[in-house]
């Protein structure tokens, strides 16, 4: 006999079992992953480089009325820097409109000069400011202004080499956190 023929016969007439049954665990559900605070997901984001974020306030006095509620980005069309971030426009709870620079670590002498543009072309008329004051001298923070009053013209943009961005905004429908924790 071949040992071929002498296996298929073994198998043939060896008894049958049934494989033991695989012990089943009962299945492991889930928890959903929690959902990330505002906070969290508004200062993660695209407006990183940004000196305030969705919903601080932008200045004083600490009201819901001063929270920001949207940021955009002023990002540049001049061909020297296309596309390069300039500068934010905060949109505060009350529907007032402020122009911010980038972080200073981000900005450049260029960025700052065509902000400056932005600035001496949006301002409010009450409003003599027509750039934005050094925040440190001999690295000492000078407590200078940062944001000012703007109102910003969809047809003045052209002429100004720029353009406006949706950033981040917080979601319409929900109440804004009290600002004063």
């Amino acid at each position: 006999m071949q040992p071929i023929q002498a296996l298929a016969l073994l198998l043939a007439f060896a008894p049958q079992q049934t494989p033991a049954p695989i012990p089943t665990q009962p299945p492991v559900i889930a928890a959903p992953p929690l959902a990330p605070l505002p906070s969290d997901t508004l200062n993660n984001g695209p407006c990183l480089d940004s000196p305030r974020a969705v919903p601080l306030v932008l200045h004083a006095p600490v009201v819901v009325g001063n929270q920001i509620v949207r940021i955009d980005k002023v990002v540049s069309t001049d061909s020297m820097m296309p596309g390069e971030v300039i500068g934010f426009l905060y949109t505060l709870e009350d529907g007032t409109t402020w122009l911010g620079q980038r972080s200073p670590d981000y900005m450049s002498a260029a960025d700052s000069r065509a902000i400056n543009l932005v600035l001496a072309a949006s301002r409010l008329p009450a409003d003599t400011e027509t750039a934005f004051p050094p925040q440190m001298r001999y690295g000492v923070a000078t407590h200078y202004r940062q944001f000012f009053p703007v109102q910003m013209q969809a047809s003045a943009l052209p002429a100004l080499r720029v353009r406006i961005d949706p950033c981040v905004a917080w979601p319409s429908g929900r109440q804004l956190p009290d600002p004063r924790l």
